[in-house]
This record gives C-alpha cells, sequence and structure tokens, in this order.
C-alpha cells in the first residue's frame, strides 16, 4: 500500500468550536507546508487558520464572483477554484479528509511548527493535497502521488510531507521529485512501518537517492526505536517520536496514532519552524545539519539511522 498507516487509534471527543475566519493572515514569514495524503478538516480549530490559500484563487473575480467557487481556473494553473490545495482522487478542489490519516498529520506539522517561536505562533501554511483512494490501486495512488508533487511544486511549497510509500520505485515519482531538488524544495518522507532494514529492502520514495529527501523513523518519546519503524544505517537520516502521538482528527475530534507518519510530520513541523526564522532558503544539507544539532544521540540507534539521532525536543 503507498501509505504508512497507524498502528493504534484512540478517539475522544472535544467540544466543537465555532469557525474563525480561515484566511486570517499570519505576519510575514509564512512557510508552505504541501501535505500529500488523505486530505484534512479544514474547519478544525487547529487548523483552520493556517489553511493555504491560493492567492489566485481568491477575492472576486472581473466580474464581482467569488474566485474560489465561480468555476474558473483564475489563476490559469491548469485546477478550478483550487483554494486550499487539491483533490487528486475525485480531481476536484474539494479536499476533506474522510480517513483521518491527513487531519492528524496536519496537527502535528503545525503544532511542531509553532514550538518557541519567538511570538508563540506558527507561520506555517498547510497546502492539502489529496492523494490516496483506499480502493484504487497502488498503480492509481502513485499516479496521483506524482500530480500532488507536481502541483506542490507549481505552486512554490517549500516544504512537502509525505508519509507514504511502497517497495517499488517509480521513474514518474522519481522526476518529479527531482523537479523538487531543482526548485530547492525539501522533501520529509517515512521510512515505513514494516520493521525492515530499508538499506536492503527499499522503501519508496524514502529511499530515492535526492539530497532533497529526509528519511524519518519513529522512536518513542525517549528516543528508543519503536518495533514496527523501519530502519536503516544508510539509509535513514534521523528519527523523530512517533508513537501514540495526540493530533487533531476530523469532525473537530483530538486522538492518537502511531506510525513513521507522524515521527515525518513532527519533522516537517521542525523544518518549517527553522525556515520561518531565515530570510535565506537554507540548503537540504544546511537544513538536515539543523536538524541533527538539535537532535539527541542515542546508542541505541546503532545500526538503525545514519547518525543515531534522535529529534526529540
Amino acid at each position: 500500500m503507498r501509505l504508512s498507516f497507524v498502528l493504534a487509534v484512540l478517539f475522544f471527543k472535544l467540544q466543537t468550536y465555532a469557525a474563525i475566519n480561515p484566511h486570517a493572515e499570519l505576519p510575514g514569514r509564512d512557510v508552505v507546508v504541501a501535505i500529500i495524503d488523505t486530505g484534512a478538516d479544514l474547519k478544525h480549530r487547529e487548523l483552520q487558520d493556517y489553511i493555504w490559500t491560493n492567492p489566485g484563487e481568491f477575492g472576486l473575480d472581473q466580474n464581482g464572483n467569488d474566485k474560489s467557487n465561480n468555476g474558473v481556473d483564475d489563476d490559469d494553473n491548469g485546477f478550478v477554484d483550487d483554494l486550499h490545495g487539491w483533490n487528486f482522487v475525485d480531481n476536484k478542489p474539494q479536499v476533506e479528509d474522510s480517513n483521518g490519516h491527513g487531519t492528524h498529520i496536519a496537527g502535528i506539522i503545525k503544532g511542531e511548527s509553532s514550538k518557541n517561536s519567538p511570538d508563540g505562533k506558527s507561520h506555517v501554511r498547510l497546502m492539502i493535497l489529496k492523494y490516496y483512494n483506499p480502493e484504487g490501486t497502488d498503480t492509481q495512488n502513485i499516479e496521483n502521488t506524482v500530480k500532488a508533487i507536481n502541483y506542490a511544486v507549481k505552486m512554490k511549497a517549500r516544504v512537502i510531507n509525505y508519509s507514504g510509500g511502497g517497495s517499488l520505485p517509480n521513474a514518474q515519482e522519481l522526476e518529479a521529485l527531482k523537479k523538487a531538488e531543482k526548485a530547492r524544495i525539501l522533501v520529509v518522507a517515512a521510512a515505513g512501518n514494516n520493521n525492515n532494514n530499508t538499506d536492503l529492502t527499499k522503501y519508496f520514495p524514502a529511499n530515492y537517492p535526492l539530497k532533497n529527501i529526509i528519511s524519518v523513523a519513529a522512536t518513542n518519546n525517549s528516543g528508543e526505536l519503536v518495533a514496527f519503524s523501519n530502519y536503516g544505517p544508510q539509509s535513514i537520516e534521523v528519527a523523530a517520536p512517533g508513537e501514540r502521538i495526540l493530533s487533531s482528527l476530523p469532525g473537530g475530534k483530538y486522538g492518537f496514532m502511531s506510525g513513521t507518519s507522524q515521527a515525518t510530520a513532527y519533522v516537517s513541523g521542525f523544518v518549517a519552524r527553522q525556515l520561518a526564522s531565515r530570510t535565506i532558503t537554507p540548503t537540504s544539507d544546511e537544513m538536515l545539519f539543523k536538524i541533527l544539532d538539535r537532535s539527541s544521540f542515542k546508542n541505541s540507534l546503532a545500526g538503525k539511522t545514519k547518525f543515531q539521532m534522535a529529534l526529540l525536543e
């Protein structure tokens, strides 16, 4: 399957809050993170102020109609009314999450991007790209992935968070990721949940040999690799928390999920926070150095990741 799904999910209800203006502007330095996943609950109180808005599809057109629903490709990017991203499963602008995974990932990225922020706010914008169809074939899901990556490049995202993967490479996927590399877009990719050594049993896209891809394994809160996580002393750069992570779920709810997906989102949020504080975009090597600089060395990760480092802050 082309998605690293969770091993455990626990749900509990919280009060649903009234919607706040979804187009409220944050102070400068906004960092656009493209989340290639199952969609997102755009009205969730954790996310609604941080959803990316396509400026070319926002406001009124020359006829006084709302660009977000006028049925016109106002910014001529090949997508009609793509206000917050695109649903590649159904080929439409509505990106609601009927699964829960994408909403959970979005919440982690938003939360991590705001940690230790000088003004206490997140400067992330979440571009929602729905690619995964549980009833689709692997081929269809990979095709949707390629379209989503190309969209993120075209619309100038700065980070791509990709929690899916599979054992087979794909030439079109690799070419799309090369375009992202050329555009200096960092791709944070899940290492996978199969307890495999990905030096030997590859997992893509995390295993593509591109400098802009950071492969992430999952640990517990103490930095110990969890049993389900893939590992690889040559192929996995860093580990991050991925066991029983609390985050947002559709319908204004919250719950716990586990997986390298959650660890990947943790790293993406950290990267967004670092990018927001910089006026010059660092290279992939510079950003990896920053991640490692803020990570903790763990003896238990010997033979598990390239640098034996876990990002736990």
